[in-house]
This record gives structure tokens, C-alpha cells and sequence, in this order.
């Protein structure tokens, strides 16, 4: 039996989940394998549907430049969301970007290397969904200023309106 997960927005969502339960209780315990439901509050990072628009612009962004994709992830990650994450004070970034600073800051010949290996490590995953809204309509509208619409299939429009 696969793993279901199932996010309780409302009664007939409820109702999946039992339905689910009582289609496959009996097949469980035959199994010898009874099923095990956890509730708890999901508290996600970014969703999928972001993860893949933002791809999807990446690419659309980069044939726009004349360039390839990860050549733009990494553009776009030094230029918003370093900011974000040194905003928010996302892990240990606040503190690392601190350091490189300092290397900038003495003229440090490695500065260069050093700070654009930590762009490299930079991760989008550590964004919260609302981090990578933001990061997402940041992106948008410089794009779109820079004489680049975005396209967004219909299906992804959600994965980057800013909640109100």
C-alpha cells in the first residue's frame, strides 16, 4: 500500500481521508500491517508547484539572455534571494555573508572565489513558501522591467501570487 497524504482544507477533504481509511483497512490488517494515521499541522518549505514555475522561468529567462538556466539560478539567487534569506536570517547565511564581507571589505584576493562558492550554496530549498513567493515576484517583475514576460501555464498561477 502507498503512502497517502491528505491536507484537510475542508469537510469533503474529511471525508477523502476516511474513505481512504475504510477502502483499505481490511487489505492492511490481512497484511498484518494495520495503518498508522499521524494529524499534525504541515508546515511546508516550498511547494512543488513552485519549485516547478520557478524551473519553468529559469528556462524561459535564460533562452531570453542567451544563456542556459543554472547560469540564471545563480544570477537570481545573489541577487534576491541572498537578500531574503540575510533579511530573514535564514540559517547561517546572515553570519556567512558576514565573513565574505569582511573579505571584500580587506580586498582579500580570494574574495571573488569565496563569494561566488557561496552563491553556489545558496540553497532555494531552505525558503520558506512565503520566502520563495517573494523570491518568485521578485524575479517576475525584474524580468518582466528587463523586457521579459514570464510565462505561466494557468495550472501555476497560485504558485506565485503573493498571499494577502
Amino acid at each position: 500500500m502507498q503512502k497517502a497524504v491528505f491536507p484537510i482544507q475542508s469537510h469533503a477533504d474529511i471525508t477523502k481521508a476516511i474513505n481512504y481509511m475504510h477502502t483499505n483497512y481490511t487489505q492492511a490488517i490481512n497484511e498484518g500491517k494495520p495503518l498508522r494515521v499521524v494529524i499534525d499541522q504541515k508546515q511546508e518549505d516550498r511547494s512543488k508547484a513552485q519549485n516547478r514555475l520557478y524551473w519553468l522561468w529559469m528556462s524561459q529567462w535564460a533562452k531570453h539572455q542567451g544563456t542556459d538556466k543554472d547560469t540564471e539560478h545563480l544570477f537570481f539567487k545573489k541577487q534576491f534571494l541572498a537578500r531574503i534569506y540575510h533579511r530573514d536570517d535564514v540559517g547561517q547565511y546572515r553570519k556567512t555573508f558576514a565573513a565574505v564581507k569582511v573579505l571584500k571589505d580587506q580586498r582579500h584576493p580570494m574574495y571573488q572565489q569565496v563569494a561566488d562558492g557561496l552563491n553556489e550554496l545558496i540553497s532555494t530549498t531552505d525558503a520558506t513558501v512565503d520566502q520563495f513567493t517573494e523570491y518568485l515576484n521578485d524575479i517576475h517583475a525584474f524580468c518582466n522591467k528587463h523586457g521579459c514576460w514570464l510565462n505561466t501555464p494557468d495550472d501555476l498561477m497560485y504558485a506565485w501570487e503573493m498571499k494577502q
